[in-house]
């Protein structure tokens, strides 16, 4: 049950049975729509092409979170260094702040883990807002902020493997 809380306070509640699964190269219409609301005007920003999501869905790193074969969320992971990076995560503009995204942390962590990586990373730029999501996921922020293209990007790290 993903309970949403719009104007006026009232809430809406809806049941969403979601499914995360490997997408394919069919499914790059659909991470596009969603990626696109991660764009930031930029040199170079790559991460809603539909030549670079190509890319990734064929390495497999691109994941779908949908509901009755409708696209609700997205994630790209990315082997680096020993570290799995989350590389793309956003969810469907309508269904932000429902549940999606947390769900879609929890498959990579989950992936992180049978995988054997003992850290799971991400970025994401200052604009978007999301620090706290990050946080709120078990994330903590690295020293050193990273810039790409004139535009900081916090840089996080989640433990998902502890030492015994």
């Amino acid at each position: 049950m993903i309970i949403l809380k719009p104007n006026r306070g009232r809430e809406l509640r809806i049941n969403i049975m979601i499914n995360i699964r490997l997408a394919n190269l069919e499914d790059v219409k659909s991470i596009k729509q969603i990626a696109d609301l991660l764009y930031i005007e930029m040199p170079d920003f790559v991460w809603n092409t539909e030549e670079f999501i190509e890319k990734q869905v064929e390495k497999g790193e691109y994941y779908l979170a949908e509901e009755g074969g409708k696209a609700l969320g997205i994630i790209s992971l990315r082997e680096r260094n020993k570290m799995l990076f989350i590389e793309t995560l956003a969810v469907a503009r309508a269904i932000q702040s429902s549940g999606i995204g947390k769900k879609l942390v929890e498959f990579a962590k989950q992936f992180a883990r049978e995988n054997n990586f003992k850290v799971l990373r991400t970025t994401s730029f200052y604009e978007y807002g999301v620090k706290d999501f990050w946080i709120k996921q078990g994330f903590r922020l690295l020293d050193e902020p990273g810039e790409y293209k004139g535009h900081k990007f916090f840089r996080l790290e989640c433990i998902v493997i502890h030492n015994s």
